[in-house]
């Protein structure tokens, strides 16, 4: 496999981000079942413990299953075919995608002022 190190950083951070959420998750469930997080070996909590072995058993799930790194594979394969834009191009689009926007939120704040005023006037007008 060409792209084993690509592969391998990417099921790692897709791991580390699974046990930092899940770390992150369970302290405030914690808390909010006013139950400590207590501490378990080497002055880590039992959140980071279990965050670290999930992140882990996560990892070599990943890495043993042969569908998720032939995917993985064939997407990286994919993602260098990609011709990416070079800086002038990037900036091109990104000025017009933020001028569109604007001219968008422009066109609709009119737009609400204007049936805010039509509705002013037909629903509390003095008949």
């Amino acid at each position: 496999m060409k792209n084993s190190r690509i592969v391998i950083f990417s099921l790692l951070a897709i791991s580390w981000l699974l046990a930092v959420s899940i770390r992150g998750l369970a302290i405030p469930v914690l808390a909010r079942f006013e139950v400590g997080d207590p501490q378990v070996i080497l002055g880590l909590n039992a959140t980071t413990l279990a965050a670290v072995l999930l992140g882990t058993g996560s990892f070599l799930i990943l890495n043993r299953h042969p569908l998720v790194v032939s995917f993985a594979n064939e997407v990286v394969d994919e993602l260098r075919k990609v011709t990416w834009p070079d800086k002038d191009d990037t900036v091109q689009n990104t000025v017009i995608v933020i001028g569109v926007t604007l001219f968008i939120a422009f066109a609709l704040g009119l737009y609400d002022y204007v049936w805010a005023e039509v509705t002013q006037i037909v629903l509390f007008s003095q008949s």
